[in-house]
């Protein structure tokens, strides 16, 4: 449990995101994000899948079942991220990981 609430406070701070923001864009109050990534508490599938498509990556990856991580490259114009933001990245994220998934079997 601990190494999940780990690779998730790394993979927000590589986002620079505050826990504020990410708890927000969750539903969740802060503490209990804290608690995650402290391993102090389990992780719902709402909230695993919502971290998956956040961070562009598989759950096997975000529960420490696999270290493939590719994430989607793409530019923002603003330098701060908002919490209204993150639904709009989660979904280009959810985006690109359908079309690699699509591709994938294209070439099957």
């Amino acid at each position: 449990m601990k190494n999940i609430g780990a690779r998730m406070e790394t993979l927000r701070n590589d986002m620079n995101l505050t826990p504020q923001a990410v708890s927000s864009y969750l539903g969740i109050p802060t503490e209990d994000l804290l608690d995650m990534e402290n391993g102090k508490k389990n992780i719902t599938l709402s909230v695993l899948n919502k971290l998956c498509s956040l961070f562009g990556c598989s759950e096997s990856f975000l529960l420490c079942r696999s270290e493939k991580f590719d994430p989607a490259a793409f530019a923002l114009r603003s330098s701060i991220i908002e919490a209204d933001d993150l639904q709009g990245i989660a979904s280009m994220n959810r985006i690109y990981l359908n079309m690699k998934y699509l591709t994938s079997k294209m070439d099957d």
